[in-house]
């Protein structure tokens, strides 16, 4: 970082270093040694705002340090003080973490609920920011899990901490414009020991904006965040309900949504037990792909897990849940009665050594209805595709232990409006007649890549052209492509993030004739002529 500058305390502003007020927002700077980005370095009996005495550093992480603290105005009352990390963060990205830590505290201070907790001072301390909240003596949900054999809670209580969720959550959508959550996962809920519930962090919050198409980031934790919270529409109510659902599932099973995102393998609890049936058919509903298809509120979710509750209590259920590694179920069972309209999950297995629906993916492809979702077990599949109608393909396995693999055509092709890969090796390796291909060509719709391998040893390994064409790319390595790693033509768009691209003949991304990619947090190295290539009228947005 330059030492002759430093941001603006106000508004993240990059100003000379000896400038008295900053030239964006006119406020004056605050003069004071150099500044450390390094957070948690306050220690015991150390004071803020002439105010707050430091007890203890109580944790840190990625978004800064929690210290315990004595109020000094209020009679020594403990408190929390959360400290914003803004380490390794360039401008643009501390404007964003000063926006989200004012977002978090003009949010909370305007909130007034039981499990959530109250705000009593924000500000500014030598270029560093602070939130005084209350201090809750517990441990997150996240630390109960890993403390508990098989990462699993008893039934009951899944059901009675669902309900709590369910309330506060409630009260969040209540607001108009409703409040958001959008980052609902096990670290972000504290549990007291007489088992009251705190919902924390609302550093990426928002309000829901009628009219809105999309969010103007993508926020979220993969496996709890909902499809809609990759950047092709706006979160909403529903966007919460996938979260809670993730997290129910998680407490069910102690398999973490984050290894297979998506992907939920069915908990197949006893169906002679009624309680049993009815949560798995709520927590299958709440993580639905399709936003319609999820319970509308937190009302219909509540009125469920209350039903339940009942059911669990009259039988006196006290059990735990053991995730199933088995066969992934086609169907999902209704319970008469059920208040939420339980459609099925259409679903084909695909197993190369049988036991499945098919033992070839093209097959499989061919006779599968629109909507489908393809789970792909273990394997290496020989054989190039068409997507040629909106498919979900699903990665039933390690992902270098499911591979597509395809010499002398294309491995993937995309002709339909939409479809999606999730958790592939994709390979395209040279074959005999030494015909140039791509791992994956994309010339139609919008196709959502996540989580995948993809390399090509005869041309660019993934290549996108046309102008109806809008892939996401996000969370893959791709790599070792004789030519580059992804090239963008023809007017055509693309979202690519969170990807490792390196090692390729050429360039790591090349835009060109008229393309416009957005690409974000990508890390573009070792490549033999060009990281980022953009000639003949390409262009783009780029954030690293």
């Amino acid at each position: 970082m330059n030492s002759s500058v430093r941001f603006c305390d106000n508004c993240g502003a990059t100003n000379r270093l000896d400038a008295r007020f900053c030239y964006a927002c006119g406020q004056p700077q605050i003069s004071y040694a150099t500044t450390s980005t390094v957070t948690g370095l306050l220690t015991s009996s150390s004071e803020l705002k002439q105010r707050y005495r430091i007890l203890q550093k109580l944790g840190q992480g990625g978004f800064g340090a929690i210290y315990l603290v004595e109020d000094e105005l209020f009679n020594k009352t403990q408190r929390a003080v959360k400290e914003m990390g803004m380490r390794g963060l360039d401008v643009q990205e501390t404007r964003e973490a000063i926006e989200a830590f004012r977002n978090e505290a003009t949010l909370l201070a305007n909130l007034s609920h039981p499990n959530l907790p109250r705000i009593y001072d924000h500000f500014e301390e030598h270029g560093r920011w602070y939130l005084v909240m209350d201090y809750i003596e517990g441990e997150t949900l996240e630390k109960r899990l890993e403390n508990t054999p098989g990462g699993s809670l008893p039934l009951k209580e899944v059901v009675d901490l669902g309900i709590q969720l369910c309330t506060v959550l409630g009260y969040l959508h209540s607001h108009q414009p409703p409040i958001i959550f959008r980052d609902l996962k096990p670290d972000n809920v504290m549990l007291t020991a007489d088992g009251q519930l705190y919902l924390i962090d609302f550093g990426i919050a928002r309000f829901f904006k009628p009219g809105q198409t999309k969010d103007t980031m993508n926020l979220g934790t993969p496996g709890y965040a909902a499809p809609e919270q990759y950047g092709k529409m706006q979160t909403t109510i529903r966007s919460d309900i996938y979260s809670l659902g993730a997290t129910l599932y998680q407490l069910c099973s102690g398999i973490h949504p984050g290894l297979t995102p998506f992907l939920h393998q069915p908990l197949e609890l006893d169906p002679a037990v009624p309680a049993n049936v009815a949560l798995e058919n709520l927590i299958m509903q709440m993580l639905e792909m399709k936003e319609q298809q999820r319970p509308k509120d937190t009302d219909i979710v509540k009125q469920e897990l209350q039903s339940i509750q009942q059911m669990l209590q009259s039988a006196s259920i006290r059990q735990l849940v053991q995730p199933v590694q088995t066969r992934i179920s086609t169907t999902t069972t209704s319970l008469p009665g059920t208040p939420l309209n339980l459609e099925p999950r259409v679903s084909i297995i695909v197993a190369q050594q049988g036991g499945g629906d098919y033992t070839s993916l093209s097959e499989a492809i061919q006779q599968a209805e629109p909507g489908t979702f393809i789970f792909l077990r273990e394997g290496i599949y020989k054989e190039n595709i068409i997507l040629d109608k909106p498919i979900e393909i699903i990665a039933n396995g390690p992902r270098e232990q499911v591979v597509l693999e395809s010499a002398d055509t294309h491995c993937v092709v995309m002709q339909t409006s939409s479809a999606s890969i999730r958790g592939l090796t994709i390979r395209c390796p040279v074959g005999p007649t030494g015909k140039t291909s791509h791992a994956l060509r994309i010339t139609d719709g919008e196709l959502y890549i996540e989580n995948c391998d993809i390399t090509s040893a005869s041309s660019s390994c993934i290549a996108i052209l046309n102008a109806n064409t809008n892939p996401t790319i996000r969370y893959c390595t791709i790599h070792d492509g004789a030519g580059h790693g992804i090239t963008i033509s023809h007017n055509a768009h693309a979202t690519i993030e969170y990807c490792d691209i390196f090692n390729h003949n050429r360039a790591g991304i090349h835009s060109t004739i008229g393309a416009d990619p957005t690409i974000r947090h990508c890390n573009v190295y070792n490549c033999q002529r060009y990281g980022l290539l953009v000639q003949d009228l390409g262009r783009g947005t780029l954030r690293l």
